[in-house]
């Protein structure tokens, strides 16, 4: 299940369990508070290891390595240019770009996949 499935999954947890539904902005400014809180960009943006006797680095930020399709659904949340100013302080360090940034910080904030239920037989 991908981050913004798992996006819509969670607001719509929250609405079912608070009786209202967080804006998008609301949920993306949760997990980046998480991550900055916990001190943990640096560990979200590291890729997984190779093994040290490759020639070539399968794994690499932003690259796929299976074939599967990917949705290519954006969110949209509006920061400030204040907001906007801040989180530019924060990413560049870790992070290429402001994107790969708020999508590693929402897959390490939002709950993991739920399994679909099987239809009773």
């Amino acid at each position: 299940m991908s981050v913004v499935e798992r996006f819509h999954a969670y607001q719509l947890d929250q609405k079912v369990r608070t009786g209202s539904e967080p804006s998008n902005t609301v949920v993306v400014f949760q997990a980046i508070n998480a991550a900055v809180r916990t001190n943990r960009l640096a560990e979200l943006n590291e890729a997984p290891a190779d093994d040290p006797e490759d020639f070539l680095a399968i794994h690499a930020p932003g690259r796929r390595t299976s074939r599967e399709r990917r949705k290519t659904d954006q969110l949209s949340w509006r920061p400030t240019f204040g907001q906007l100013e801040k989180l530019d302080g924060v990413w560049p360090a870790y992070f290429k770009d402001r994107s790969q940034f708020v999508n590693a910080v929402l897959d390490d904030f939002l709950p993991a996949a739920k399994r679909a239920r099987r239809p009773k037989s």
